[in-house]
């Protein structure tokens, strides 16, 4: 086992905020990389693996991995869209243990890459995204989702790359934080010299349930050019109480009005995916049944 440094954020901040890095003891990498073929993939990954996805020019393809299993385990992704094709990755992180994720991907021009992350529970995952805008009008979205309570961690390091000129990135990170959970999340928009007019934009909503919870959110937003637009925000808020009153009014128990508002919240980020059977999955996964529909 080997300490390695992960997640490490693209401009370095004060130290003692604790954001710059992370670290975790990990061993030898020896998976071989798969490719994964046709225009749609679900899998269950529960140990180690490395997934090759390729859109040649014109393609659209559409990948779900479900991460689980009792076991630590890391997961590498490189995503390769090539010109006027589309790329969709869902990852749903439901694993009992260490999880070490990264996922790289580049797009050529006019090409799309739509990501889609759900952390559901997981007690330590650190993920990383870095995604390449290379091509003109390339676009990228994120939309990440979590639900962490008791002791769970979540550390994860997201970047756009933006090289091509009139590209576009959207980063939506949404969540709900219980317990002593903690969590960081950085977004970080980097403008290299040659993208100009492009667009980025970055938000990120928390609803903070327990008194305990630490979040950490680090919008970062680099530029070495002058004709382009950035901005970022960030929302961070706990449960109404006079909502909750209200709900206690009409017969519904504190547990369950907590377990609907943070189903709520997550299923904004369910209802993004273009995929009617993985959406379903997660719904099961959260618990969601025709009763609640």
């Amino acid at each position: 086992m080997n300490t390695v440094k992960l997640n490490t954020l693209p401009a370095p901040t004060f130290s003692w905020l604790g954001v710059n890095d992370t670290q975790r003891e990990l061993g030898g990498y020896k998976a071989e990389t798969k490719a994964l073929p046709g225009p749609r993939t679900s899998i269950d990954v529960s140990a180690d693996c490395a997934y090759e996805i390729t859109a040649q020019d014109g393609e659209k393809k559409f990948a779900a991995m479900f991460i689980g299993g009792e076991n630590s385990l890391q997961i590498k992704t490189n995503v390769d869209i090539g010109s006027s094709s589309q790329v969709t990755l869902v990852q749903v992180f439901e694993s009992k243990a260490q999880t070490v994720s990264e996922v790289t991907a580049t797009a050529a021009e006019n090409a799309r890459f739509e990501l889609v992350q759900l952390y559901l529970h997981t007690p330590d995952t650190v993920s990383q995204a870095d995604v390449t805008l290379d091509g003109r009008k390339a676009e990228f979205t994120a939309n990440i989702g979590y639900l962490l309570g008791d002791s769970d961690g979540l550390d994860i390091n997201l970047t756009a790359k933006h090289l091509g000129r009139k590209t576009v990135s959207g980063i939506t990170a949404k969540g709900v934080m219980n317990g002593s959970s903690r969590k960081t999340f950085k977004g970080t928009i980097d403008f290299l010299r040659g993208c100009a007019g492009a667009v980025g934009t970055e938000s990120e909503d928390v609803l903070l349930i327990g008194e305990k919870a630490v979040n950490k959110t680090v919008p970062l937003i680099l530029c070495a050019e002058e004709d382009v637009e950035g901005s970022h925000g960030a929302s961070i808020g706990r449960v109404d109480e006079q909502h909750i009153f209200y709900m206690m009014s009409r017969g519904l128990p504190e547990e369950r009005i907590i377990q609907l508002t943070a189903q709520s919240k997550i299923s904004q980020t369910v209802n993004s995916i273009g995929d009617e059977e993985t959406a379903e999955r997660i719904k099961q996964i959260l618990g969601q049944g025709d009763e609640d529909e």
